[in-house]
């Protein structure tokens, strides 16, 4: 896969999503084989997802040196956060320095495929739209 390719497939996952209202993503390709990645994307519902991620190609696979997918609801109030920051209190896990925020916990997870996050965004908004 070409960071290009990659960059396809990320817009493709983005535009499959029936909740999305608007999308603001910035590629920067740093050649010959890394990129930046960063986007937010604002719901019907006025959450927005911000994300970021400076990914690195070789041998043909993709290496996430840095990741934060960051969603919050229309409040600015933080929903959710995915991310391998270097965070001390995330130091005991087993996946560090990959982690998820939710709440006031910090849980052991790895890094999500954007599908899954987004996924996980439309079951947030669904069960708003049941009340």
């Amino acid at each position: 896969m070409r960071i290009k390719d990659y960059f396809n497939q990320l817009l493709s996952s983005i535009t499959k999503s029936p909740y999305i209202e608007s999308q603001n993503l910035s590629f920067e390709e740093h050649p010959p084989n890394a990129a930046y990645i960063t986007g937010t994307i604002v719901f019907i519902n006025s959450s927005k997802l911000h994300f970021k991620e400076f990914i690195v190609f070789k041998s043909k696979s993709i290496y996430f040196l840095k990741y934060a997918y960051n969603y919050s609801a229309e409040d600015n109030t933080t929903m959710f956060r995915y991310d391998n920051a270097l965070d001390p209190q995330a130091r005991k896990l087993s996946t560090y320095p990959e982690h998820k925020h939710i709440s006031k916990k910090i849980l052991p997870v790895r890094r999500p495929a954007i599908e899954n996050v987004l996924k996980e965004i439309s079951d947030f908004i669904e069960q708003g739209m049941k009340r």
